[in-house]
Formats: structure tokens, C-alpha cells, sequence
């Protein structure tokens, strides 16, 4: 898979090894559009956030590394950066777990995301205006202390702080986890807003399925370690099969791509014997 200059990001055939035996992924390929919205789907424990990291370079800190394959963003080999070194090349990933400084108010910690550019105060007003028209109900609590606020709340804050860094691309890592639906819509629909109007391309990991691809462009669903189906998002969600296994219970309850495959080939054996 060679990167194309109208893909943002390319991955090709990468693995990843954790404490130097533990393999994470082991045989990644997607892309990402530039100026696109695409998911990466699947369970706990799929490797989605050790995808998302190995992207950001934020493995070192978790004693993994990606041991095969290619990284390429915006024209860049990913191979050697630090996480600071990304975020000046453009890239901000928002980690899963809503990370705000709870000490600070909701304005201070989405402040935080500019300090690497040098900002005048008129400039930084001008840049929190911009930043609050997509984020109406932050404008509301942006003096209360972030600690005190919604999980929703302070994933928007953690997402605003990274649009503050003027990003050409987002990782986002389970925004809607722990949310109340009503928030998890609000999210989405921010992402969107975000990617129209400031052009920001966005790679986003999530459980939530259904909500994912009703956004995206375009979906990869992985499971152990490896890409198991991709495709644009509109035919993901009409896939009968899919829903079967990710947005919904079979009435054998939830399968995965294994079982089905297994039951698939014992189907095909039992028809040549019968």
C-alpha cells in the first residue's frame, strides 16, 4: 500500500509488540482521506488504541513498538518522532479517558492547547470565539472548574483543547465511552461540524458502531490485532452480517468474525458430504 498524496495517513502492514513479546497488531493496512472521517471499529481489547498510538508515537511510553510495516503522515515517515514532534507536524490525538486538568476551569485547560503557538491576548480571544462556536455548551461552563464538570463535558473540553493546536488531523480514542446517548450525538455531531468547516481530517476508534459509521466516511473493523473488513461506511452499515456481529444480538447472541467463518466453512464441508 503505497501513500497516495490525497491520503493524509497510510499504514502498511503494520505490527506491534508489546515488552518485546506481547504482539498488539500484526498485520495493520488502512488509510485515511485527507478531509475525511474514518472509523475503526471493534471490541475491547481489538488493538484499536495501540493503532491510534502507534500513530502518535505514543507507544515508547507503554513499552510497545511497532516492529514491522510503515507509518506515513502527510508526506512524513512516522519512525523516530516524539508525541510533540506529531502535534507540530499537525496531528493531535485525544487520548480515551476525557484527560482535563480538573484543577483548572474549562477555558484554562482549552487555552492549554495553544501554548505552542505564541498567541497575542486578542489573538487567543479571537481563537476561543472560533473554538466556542462549535463548542456552545463549553462557552456556558468555561469558568467552571473541569474537574466539576460532565463526562461529557470534559470530553468536549480534552476535543477543544486539540482544535486549539490548529490540528490537520484528529485521533480521536472512544469519545462517546461512558457518555449518556444524547451527549454521545452532540460529540458526533461536533466531530462533523469540525471536519466541514476546518477541514480537519479524523481517524476515530470506537465501540460504538453504529454512531461511528452513521458519521463516517468510511470503516475498518479489527479484531485480535488485524483488519478483518473494511469498507465505506454506508455499506458497513447496511451489511446484515455486520450488524449481526457488531450492532446487535444474534439469536445465537454475539458472534465474532471466527465463529462465523468457522460456521460458514462447516456449512460448506456439510454440504459436500450430505
Amino acid at each position: 500500500m503505497t501513500a497516495k498524496p490525497d491520503d493524509i495517513l497510510t499504514l502498511d502492514s503494520v505490527a506491534v509488540v508489546y515488552n518485546n513479546v506481547i504482539s498488539a497488531l500484526h498485520d495493520v493496512s488502512l488509510t485515511v482521506p485527507r478531509g475525511k472521517i474514518v472509523a475503526l471499529l471493534g471490541g475491547n481489547g481489538a488493538g484499536k488504541s495501540t493503532v491510534l498510538k502507534s500513530i502518535s508515537t505514543m507507544l515508547g511510553g507503554e513499552r510497545g513498538k511497532v516492529t514491522r510495516g510503515t507509518i506515513t503522515y502527510d508526506g512524513t515517515l512516522v519512525k523516530d518522532q516524539q508525541p510533540s514532534d506529531m502535534v507540530g507536524l499537525g496531528m493531535v490525538h485525544v487520548l480515551e479517558g476525557r484527560r482535563c486538568f480538573g484543577h483548572l476551569t474549562v477555558e484554562e485547560n482549552i487555552i492549554a492547547g495553544a501554548y505552542s503557538r505564541k498567541l497575542s491576548k486578542g489573538e487567543m480571544q479571537a481563537e476561543l470565539d472560533r473554538i466556542y462556536t462549535y463548542f456552545k455548551r463549553l462557552r456556558e461552563r468555561r469558568k467552571s472548574q473541569a474537574g466539576y464538570t460532565s463526562g461529557g463535558e470534559q470530553q468536549m473540553t480534552a476535543v477543544a483543547r486539540a482544535m486549539m493546536t490548529k490540528p490537520k488531523m484528529l485521533l480521536l480514542d472512544e469519545p462517546s465511552l461512558g457518555l449518556a446517548p444524547q451527549l454521545v450525538a452532540e460529540i458526533f455531531n461536533i466531530a462533523q461540524e469540525l471536519n466541514k468547516q476546518e477541514g480537519v481530517s479524523i481517524l476515530l476508534a470506537e465501540q460504538n458502531t453504529n454512531i461511528a459509521l452513521r458519521n463516517a466516511d468510511y470503516g475498518y473493523i479489527v479484531e485480535t490485532g488485524r483488519v478483518m473488513l473494511h469498507g465505506p461506511a454506508a455499506t458497513l452499515l447496511n451489511d446484515d452480517k455486520i450488524k449481526e456481529i457488531y450492532l446487535g444480538i444474534s439469536n445465537g447472541g454475539r458472534q465474532n468474525f471466527r465463529d462465523v467463518r468457522r460456521q460458514e466453512s462447516e456449512s460448506h464441508v456439510d454440504r459436500h458430504h450430505g
